[in-house]
């Protein structure tokens, strides 16, 4: 028969019965049973083909439109490895160490991470940690608007294999200074956990992204905990933390950490004159053409406890929240829509400033004297 003489409604029933056909072998495969989803075999070829295919293709799509941040800074890096040790390491290990054996039974396996960034470029490591992947055990990272501990934790692996050696410092895990204060806690765990990044004794912090705690007050670190429990303040890396203690545990962290006594910092560069008057007028005067308050005028410790002190806190830090204020991720409770406010109000320049003269202060303490600090 000349395909030309078959009429369009007959080849519609042809097509019509063909795709039944497969509706129906497919329907017997999946009531059936008989395709094994045990972890102990492997997929049939062409659904590993299959599954690997669609995988790819979805990342490279989705991740092609991100802008990469430079990521060589060596705060973002050591945060990144910290962020590592606390959520990827049970699954993917420790750079250089083998992957568990149990979680090697998985399908598919957990990748050794270690040459990631050479088979990957960053745009493609960031989607994946921050969406995860369907049916890989891979979840997403716990906090979607916390797009910097993403970026951080991209930045550590993009350093590998690099970085394989010092991994262990890098995270904290060599940080001392636990062992004498674990009495004072209900949980010597907890702290532990804590001073991978936080002070401890003698350590300050593990890099100038990680927050200062020491002598701050007791009433804000236990409020921070509480948000970052109940999921008002979005962390990745806090709140899993905050939500395994309990409320006593929470009580004595605050305590410990706002009875310590804040580490010597480091020397640094000498700071840039004109930038720390620029940035002493915002935080003592405020903007008053912007609607920007004076930061002292709420943080100077003389005001409510709920107030942070931000005098002598990494200036990293500072401009990572303040950023974080004006995109919107800190508006989960009523402090939070405040800053929001103010910083929604301040340019990024502004930031930059503000910072820089805040982190050159004394611990809880704004100067009237920019000159001073910068020949100090």
């Amino acid at each position: 028969m000349d395909l030309k003489d078959l009429h369009w409604t007959t080849i519609a029933k042809v097509l019509a019965l063909a795709g039944a056909g497969v509706i129906a072998a497919g329907a017997v495969v999946v009531l059936s049973g008989v395709y094994n989803v045990a972890a102990s075999r492997d997929h049939l070829r062409i659904t590993t083909w299959l599954f690997e295919v669609i995988r790819e293709r979805s990342i490279t799509v989705r991740s092609y439109p991100i802008e990469v941040p430079p990521l060589d800074d060596e705060g973002m890096v050591r945060l990144g490895a910290s962020h590592y040790e606390g959520g990827c390491a049970p699954c993917h290990s420790r750079p250089g160490e083998e992957i568990d054996p149990i979680v090697r039974g998985m399908l598919p396996p957990p990748p050794d991470l270690r040459t990631i960034g050479e088979r990957r470029p960053p745009e493609e490591i960031f989607w994946i940690v921050k969406h995860g992947m369907k049916y890989t055990g891979m979840p997403a990272w716990p906090s979607s608007q916390r797009d910097d501990e993403v970026w951080a934790v991209t930045a550590f692996l993009a350093r590998l294999p690099d970085a394989t050696d010092d991994y262990r410092e890098l995270s904290g895990l060599t940080r001392g200074g636990v062992g004498d204060t674990r009495g004072q806690l209900a949980s010597g765990r907890a702290l532990t956990q804590c001073a991978r990044c936080h002070e401890s004794g003698s350590n300050g912090t593990n890099g100038d992204r990680v927050p200062r705690l020491a002598g701050q007050t007791e009433a804000y670190l236990l409020r921070s905990l509480r948000e970052y429990a109940e999921q008002m303040r979005p962390s990745g890396a806090m709140e899993p933390v905050a939500d395994l203690l309990d409320e006593r545990e929470r009580q004595r962290l605050a305590s410990y950490y706002s009875a310590l006594r804040p580490a010597a910092e480091a020397e640094r560069a000498a700071p840039d004159v004109e930038q720390l008057r620029r940035g002493q007028s915002i935080a003592l005067r405020g903007i008053p053409e912007q609607q920007v308050p004076a930061c002292m005028s709420c943080h100077a410790g003389r005001q409510s406890s709920q107030f942070p002190l931000i005098a002598g806190q990494h200036a990293d830090y500072i401009k990572t929240q303040l950023h974080l204020w004006r995109q919107g991720g800190r508006r989960g409770s009523a402090y939070g829509r405040i800053m929001a406010v103010v910083a929604g109000a301040l340019e990024p320049a502004q930031i930059e400033d503000v910072a820089a003269y805040l982190a050159a202060q004394p611990h809880g303490l704004a100067s009237p004297s920019p000159m001073a600090e910068a020949h100090q």
